[in-house]
């Protein structure tokens, strides 16, 4: 049997290492995906087993596709009642084209009728075709003129695996970092390798004569003598930074021996004609040996975040996920990790790693976390042991350790950075660990790049190590130190647009709006400033920075962007407890928005949201917990846009809600009644707080938990009409809670209007937005579906965000 398992881009190495732990014959790491070959036991073996792979894949055929019909030929040629089961329902992906199949549909189209051809020739009954949960799932790749056909035997991803009694314990908005993506951090810092005793691997020898079997034994016996005389390994885990529970949740599934796809009840190879169902028993019965082996393992794991609620959800996660006996979750102090572990002894030694993934935290967060590192890997109970640190901002520096590895992995839209550091006997001596107070983080950040980019750039520190370059005042007569001199070119175009900006809000009457985006490119960040209303007087900064290219150096950006965090305030007269950072994390499913830490130390009335005034309406938001604060600004316009279209509107409709204010905008516009449509309980009461705010309440208000996509189907099914629909959906989303589809708004946005369009009353309107930059809309799809789109973009970009026109587009949709 050929197979292969894919994977995302770089695990290629690891997940190749994975399957030969396992026992799995001649694996070859390719791009994108692991080939192997053996029987079905490997392959069955690698679906249970394996953390990295995404999906595992059996080749069945091989062909020439110069044409479609080559294409139909090959597919037709290939024996369908020998891989499919009768009655197994299909669906068709396809990869690829050439220059005679242009187009992946229509190459999943022509494959489809090959198969169904033969099927209906050989068995009388052509198998049903079902794009959202098939039976067998199959795989068509085009390269020039040759294709081939696989069959995926998983059925869905394998990192689709975190228990559902987990996440229902995760808090409203909090993603847990993809398993795949955990098991990377944990098999680079050495993590599965100190847990393998416990995992299952193939036998391949041939059967052993009587006379080999009595020796075998002897030896066997000598060994088994040699092993209890050796000391044993005892495997500890230490990580750092257990935010949503991601990393802590894999290596506890790895110490407890469990295989991570055994909890799985529905598999791709089930529709497959030659499964071997008493095969698979026996693999399910060598791993619940292996987790009784691993029970006897004395290893640990001990946990710790700087975020107290994280630690709490941390906890309330592995519990959930039935693996509390091995963890414990611990203050984020040196000595309570330590406590934590065991004494070593002469005959017992220590062999850990240290992990932690920093990419969901603040920037003081995620240097707290390190400085934890780095004091824990000083002691010597851990200096041999690896550090492994999933972050954002280039690759981390700790004292005496040099760097292993580092590896940049996308994970949605995000760029994130797998750091390795060696053990000490790895590293050349560095100079001591120096330990700060969290409330001089900042001063000592600053001090820390000033110190790396003196070393590594010694023009951009001429006064020396620890020293300002230069500095700049801002014209209150305090000048700000700064670690980038070139940083007072910024100041200099903050103090022009700031004051640009303030005329423009003040003649308009806006409060809330965009000071600064990316004005010059080497100082890329979003500055948004935030004007409390009289209930909640003030003034808040948020500060978002935009990913940096490969081509510039991590450390000089992150010293302009603590530049920008010590000159943006002090331009816009905004307190320091009052500035925000924003740190976007990745698209792990479930909510668009998602949570998100702040940089600046917390305050009191932190948990509180802040009331502000737009277009005459009271709105709260909020800066700590999410990375959206809970209006986005851009929107203004298409949100008077709302109101101005809900004069005439009896009946308005809420789709992709948020925090519902574009049905306030739409009840103040004269809109009767409104129904407001969101999957997250948290949105959906934070939008009956925006409309209580504003005075609309009452029976005519309906607020409507439930994913988007379905409720439209019913719909559609019903006498429900409305007048008005306002729509704006996420980008991508893979939310446990959607079930098994994803949402792609370029893929899937004409189906979704057909159904938006089919609630419309005859002489209806839909307002539809979306903020992918590269959206181009199927106007010949949406054509054949009698749905006529104008592009009203251009009307709805406000002033302050001329800057970045692609920063969402607005259509009105109607029937043709």
């Amino acid at each position: 049997m050929e197979c292969y398992a894919s994977c995302p881009a770089t695990f290629e190495r690891a997940l190749a290492d994975e399957l030969r732990a396992l026992g799995i014959p001649r694996v070859r790491p390719l791009k994108g995906r692991v080939s192997f070959e053996g029987d079905a036991r490997d392959a069955y073996r690698a679906c249970l087993w394996s953390r990295l792979a995404s999906r595992v894949y059996l080749v069945i055929g091989r062909f020439s596709c110069a044409t479609d019909d080559d294409l139909y030929s090959g597919v037709y040629e290939l024996p369908w009642a020998r891989i499919l089961k009768p009655g197994a329902s299909i669906a068709i992906s396809a990869h690829g084209t050439n220059n005679a199949i242009r187009n992946t549909r229509y190459a999943s189209l022509r494959a489809k009728d090959g198969i169904a051809d033969r099927m209906l020739a050989d068995t009388g009954a052509r198998p049903r075709i079902d794009t959202h949960a098939p039976d067998a799932r199959l795989s068509l790749t085009i390269r020039g003129e040759r294709a081939s056909l696989a069959f995926d035997l998983s059925g869905e991803p394998l990192f689709k695996r975190i228990p559902r009694a987990a996440l229902a314990c995760a808090p409203t908005g909090v993603d847990i970092l993809r398993p795949d993506f955990a098991a990377l951090v944990l098999a680079e810092g050495g993590w599965r390798e100190l847990c393998q005793p416990s995992l299952p691997r193939r036998e391949t020898k041939r059967p052993a004569s009587a006379s080999e079997r009595s020796e075998n034994e002897a030896s066997a016996a000598d060994a088994a003598n040699a092993e209890k005389a050796r000391p044993r390994a005892l495997p500890y885990l230490l990580d750092i930074a257990c935010g949503e529970g991601g990393i802590l949740l894999e290596a506890a599934g790895m110490l407890a021996g469990r295989a991570p796809g055994a909890a799985r009840t529905r598999w791709g190879f089930q529709a497959w004609a030659q499964h071997d169902p008493a095969l698979w028993r026996e693999l399910l019965a060598e791993a619940r040996g292996c987790e009784r082996t691993a029970a006897a393992l004395a290893g640990h794991i001990v946990a710790t975040d700087f975020d107290q609620r994280a630690r709490e959800a941390a906890e309330r996660i592995i519990r959930a996920a039935g693996l509390a006996a091995v963890a414990d979750i611990v203050e984020p102090a040196a000595d309570e990790l330590a406590a934590a572990l065991p004494r070593t002894r002469t005959n017992a030694p220590l062999m850990g790693a240290i992990v932690g993934d920093t990419t969901p935290v603040g920037e003081n967060a995620a240097a707290a976390a390190l400085r934890l590192a780095a004091e824990l890997a000083s002691t010597p109970a851990c200096s041999s042991w690896r550090i492994a640190c999933l972050a954002r901002n280039g690759a981390p520096r700790i004292p005496g350790r040099s760097i292993h590895t580092t590896q940049t992995l996308s994970l949605g839209n995000d760029e994130l950075v797998l750091t390795v550091l060696g053990g000490a006997s790895e590293a050349p001596s560095g100079r001591d660990v120096q330990r700060e107070s969290s409330n001089d983080a900042h001063t000592a950040q600053k001090r820390d790049a000033a110190d790396s980019l003196g070393a590594k750039h010694p023009k951009v520190n001429a006064a020396g190590t620890g020293s300002a370059a230069a500095t700049v005042d801002v014209g209150d007569g305090k000048p700000i130190p700064l670690i980038i001199p070139a940083s007072e070119q910024f100041a200099r175009r903050l103090i022009k647009v700031a004051r640009l900006r303030r005329r423009w809000a003040k003649r308009e009457g806006v409060t809330c709006y965009r000071v600064y985006d990316a004005d010059l490119p080497d100082y890329s960040a979003a500055i948004d400033l935030y004007e409390g209303s009289a209930t909640t007087p003030g003034r808040w900064l948020v500060i978002a920075e935009y990913a940096p290219p490969r081509t510039i150096d991590p450390e000089i950006a992150h010293a302009r962007m603590l530049d920008i965090l010590a000159i943006a305030p002090r331009v816009l007269d905004v307190p320091a407890e009052h500035v925000h950072v924003k740190t976007r994390m990745r698209s792990r499913g479930g909510s668009q928005y998602g949570r998100a830490q702040q940089t600046s130390r917390r305050t009191a009335s932190d948990g509180e949201r802040v009331l502000i005034e737009e277009g005459g309406l009271t709105f709260a938001v909020e800066f700590n917990d999410r990375l959206d604060t809970g209006i986005f600004l851009d929107h203004r316009l298409a949100r008077s846009l709302v109101r101005e279209h809900a004069r005439k509107a009896r009946t308005f409709l809420n789709l992709f809600a948020y925090t519902g204010t574009a049905s306030c905008y739409a009840a103040s516009g004269g809109a009767q009644e409104t129904v407001t449509v969101d999957l997250s309980n948290t949105y959906l009461d934070w939008a009956e707080e925006n409309m209580r705010l504003n005075g609309f309440t009452g029976p005519d208000h309906h607020f409507v938990r439930d994913d988007v996509l379905a409720w439209v189907e019913r719909q559609r099914h019903t006498a429900n009409r409305w007048d008005l629909v306002f729509c704006d959906p996420p980008t991508f989303s893979n939310s446990a809670r959607m079930g098994e589809r994803t949402w792609d708004v370029q893929r899937d946005h004409v189906e979704l209007l057909r159904g938006v369009v089919d609630l419309l009353e005859p002489s209806g309107e839909a307002i539809f937005s979306c903020n992918l930059r590269g959206f181009k809309p199927d106007v010949e799809a949406l054509a054949r579906a009698d749905i006529e789109l104008e592009d009203i973009t251009d009307a709805t970009i406000p002033e302050d965000f001329q800057r970045n026109k692609r920063i969402h587009h607005c259509y009105l949709a109607r029937r043709a």
